[in-house]
């Protein structure tokens, strides 16, 4: 019997409820028509926009044809050729203000947005742009492998072009950032090429000139060892150097990255120079030039010129390539994103939500219906029974109005 009772409670306070609402049913339909009409009359009202789309692929990085060399052991791997700017930089040139400036010039936003003020037009043109990143993985620390541009406009015409413009310029800017880090890169290999080129030429005359007075001799096997050795010694020397000149350009004398490959550019010239003095130390020994066995002197001035010869054909085999391949990307004319979806036409509004609109204009009416219903029931059961409650309520009120 006890188990019941809590039921027939319950069951009293819905009916209870029930009936308060169909006595103030005509209060409940009123507001609820009144709020809902309200709601469709400012769907109907506020102004109707359109938004287009574009998805693009930000530039990938780019490494020089294979990469430098490693240093002695393969402690350390370089590559070269890092001239394209970043995936996550191209979110900073998108939202760069003169890129917006220009975009507001050319469309004449002014009269769009009827303002004249220069940061209200650039709030309110983000607000009509939106940027979304679409990241490796869906983690926000991963790298960005699309990015998706939406603008939002009145006329479905300029949503498009705005979008169109965005990409456009986005594409020049970052083409001219591309090229001004590519054509530092080439100067500075461009430079060494040429010295490399220099040189080369000088040794082999040098050589020729020595073989042809003395005669060619054949140097011994594992001295031609070393001198390979030494080659790729000086040729990874030379790749370093090249990497601390162009990291320069960018970046103070504090970086740690730069105080990395100083450290490394120094262990090689040491190794390089120790390499020198064995080469210098093989080259009299009876071994290596049977012919001159008898004239030190002669066998060692031309191990000298012989070692130069192979130092700079494998400096030659090394920055040749990369200055091929930089001179390729100065040459090269596409775009620098990819846009994978071009821009639309849309041809559906974007908002307002009217049916949305309408919903939250129908719960709004209903809920504060109720309220006003359930407010007024509890005053009128209150005063009938001069309720303790009641008079808080009358004290309140009396308290709340202003006095004359």
């Amino acid at each position: 019997m006890t188990e019941n009772i809590p039921e027939k409670g319950n069951e009293i306070n819905i009916l209870d409820a029930l009936v308060v609402m169909a006595r103030g049913k005509w209060i409940i339909i009123s507001i609820v028509v009144i709020f809902t009409v309200l709601a469709l009359i400012i769907s109907l009202l506020w102004p109707v926009t359109y938004k287009s789309t574009s998805k693009f692929l930000p530039p990938m990085e780019q490494r020089g044809l294979g990469g430098l060399g490693g240093l002695v052991g393969n402690v350390m791997q370089l590559s070269f050729g890092t001239e394209r700017i970043k995936s996550d930089a191209i979110l900073v040139v998108l939202r760069s203000r003169s890129i917006k400036e220009e975009l507001i010039r050319k469309f004449n936003l002014q009269e769009v947005y009827g303002t004249d003020i220069q940061e209200h037009l650039l709030k309110k043109l983000d607000q009509n742009t939106q940027i979304r990143e679409v990241r490796e993985g869906g983690f926000g620390f991963s790298s960005i492998v699309a990015v998706e541009l939406f603008t939002i406009d009145k006329d479905p015409e300029r949503a498009y072009e705005m979008n169109a413009f965005y990409l456009a310029k986005l594409d020049s800017v970052v083409k001219a950032i591309n090229r001004q880090n590519a054509e530092e890169s080439f100067t500075v290999i461009e430079n060494r090429h040429l010295v490399n080129l220099e040189d080369m030429e000088r040794a082999e005359r040098e050589l020729q000139k020595f073989q042809e007075e003395y005669g060619i001799f054949e140097v011994e096997e594992q001295a031609k060892v070393m001198l390979d050795n030494l080659g790729e010694l000086k040729s990874n020397s030379i790749e370093l150097e090249i990497q601390i000149a162009v990291l320069s350009q960018s970046v103070d004398e504090s970086n740690p990255e730069l105080r990395q490959l100083r450290r490394a550019k120094h262990e090689v010239d040491q190794l390089y120079e120790s390499y020198l003095r064995r080469s210098d130390t093989q080259a009299v020994k009876p071994d290596v030039f049977h012919p001159l066995f008898d004239m030190p002197n002669l066998a060692m001035q031309y191990m000298r010129l012989y070692r130069e010869v192979i130092v700079q054909n494998k400096i030659y085999e090394t920055i040749y390539p990369q200055y091929v391949h930089q001179k390729m990307i100065l040459d090269d004319q596409r775009r620098s994103i990819q846009v994978i979806e071009e821009p639309n036409i849309p041809t559906y509004k974007d908002s307002p939500k009217r049916a949305f609109i309408v919903i939250a204009g129908f719960l709004f009416g209903l809920i504060l219906s109720l309220i006003i219903v359930f407010w007024r029931h509890t005053l009128n059961r209150g005063r009938a029974v001069n309720s303790e409650n009641y008079r808080k309520i009358i004290e309140l009120k009396e308290a709340l109005r202003l006095k004359s």
